[in-house]
């Protein structure tokens, strides 16, 4: 099993700035633990709460993070209930939250999952096994929910025309190759790979629900951060930094959150060259000014 290297480590171990010695910290998207490890180590007690809807990634930060076993609870959950787990542990508020958001590169890279146009695979792209997966889910769709998707998450070009086919060709389309034949008919060529990009990846956050449980995440997070608590957000996608940005904003507003960093953070052209994923990396950062 093998996860991607964390992205903009340095700054996230920098920003979330863990100094308190009995200080509760949340990673709200394990993943393979890269960022959860790293703040671990850079702790001496203080705690930490990791979460991830993928069992498999949860599995895989477990084995990781053995060393500080007695400091760390790791939850297999969305991080839309970070409230609930919160509640069960009897903790009402945290030092710092992070979000290192999108697919990680043990989903994309693992054709059992169905989340790349690369790899034969049954077209799942689900996060979680409690999720529906993307052929269930494409099943129950209408023409014009298709068509929207395209255009909302994917910013797809002809995105009418490529919607249309997938709602009339859906029921055949039962693996990862499927849908890339059919897209490949329809697509010209000198389009083709940047739109294979964006279909999928419109259809990953449809099947997934993920930018209305970032708002929720985020919400639910600020909600339970301490006064000069910190909140890290990594995004990969236009429309999940659009959602970080305007809800820091709106907070700042109200009196409840600082902004840290007037422009985002990016990857430095070395990270990007040794981790091609952090290319379109964005981190933001934000500091609880009142307690809820």
């Amino acid at each position: 099993m093998t996860f991607h290297q964390p992205v903009l480590l340095d700054a996230v171990v920098q920003w979330i700035n863990v100094q308190t010695s009995r200080g509760i910290y949340c990673d709200c998207t394990v993943g393979g633990a890269g960022h959860l490890l790293a703040l671990l180590n850079n702790s001496v007690d203080a705690t930490f709460i990791g979460i991830d809807w993928d069992p498999e990634a949860i599995a895989y930060a477990r084995a990781m993070i053995m060393p500080h076993k007695e400091r760390c609870f790791l939850f297999e959950d969305s991080f839309v209930n970070l409230g609930l787990i919160l509640d069960r542990l009897k903790i009402t508020y945290v030092d710092g939250v992070l979000f290192d958001l999108g697919v990680s590169y043990h989903q994309v890279t693992t054709p059992e999952r169905g989340f790349s146009f690369d790899r034969s695979g049954k077209l799942l792209m689900h996060m979680s096994p409690h999720t529906l997966p993307l052929a269930e889910k494409l099943n129950q769709a209408q023409r014009e929910e298709i068509i929207q998707v395209l255009k909302k998450y994917g910013d797809v070009r002809s995105a009418r025309k490529i919607g249309t086919a997938i709602f009339e060709n859906k029921r055949s389309l039962v693996t990862t190759l499927d849908l890339r034949n059919l897209l490949e008919k329809i697509i010209p060529r000198r389009y083709l790979k940047k739109n294979l990009h964006k279909v999928f990846q419109a259809l990953r956050i449809w099947t997934n629900n993920e930018l209305k449980n970032l708002e929720t995440g985020l919400t639910v997070a600020l909600a339970r951060l301490k006064q000069h608590g910190r909140i890290i957000v990594i995004s990969y996608h236009s429309g999940e930094d659009r959602i970080v940005k305007n809800l820091f904003r709106e907070a700042q507003k109200r009196g409840e959150v600082l902004i840290l960093n007037k422009k985002v953070i990016r990857p430095s052209k070395d990270e990007v060259e040794k981790n091609p994923r952090a290319r379109s990396a964005k981190l933001r950062a934000g500091e609880k000014c009142v307690v809820s």
